[in-house]
């Protein structure tokens, strides 16, 4: 191999390098991004799982106290 092929082998190992280098900050940018928006995400779902929660348990109370009344309805009746 001469010099210039040398060279040109270099060249193109440093252009490719640099496209490299600027997407692996491509990709540092998009996950910088990502990563709040994830924890928002992670939080929204926390929310909803304790509405879910608290729901279930209003449903569950609602449904011993129609027992109840049920029952003195049919001793009414």
């Amino acid at each position: 191999m001469d010099i210039k092929q040398l060279q040109a082998g270099l060249a193109a190992t440093v252009r490719g390098n640099d496209i490299l280098k600027c997407e692996v900050q491509n990709m540092l940018d998009a996950l910088s991004f990502s990563t709040p928006k994830l924890k928002y995400l992670e939080l929204q779902v926390l929310k909803r799982d304790e509405n879910i929660n608290q729901l279930t348990n209003g449903l569950q109370e609602c449904m011993k106290e129609l027992g109840v009344v049920k029952g003195i309805l049919t001793k009414v009746f």
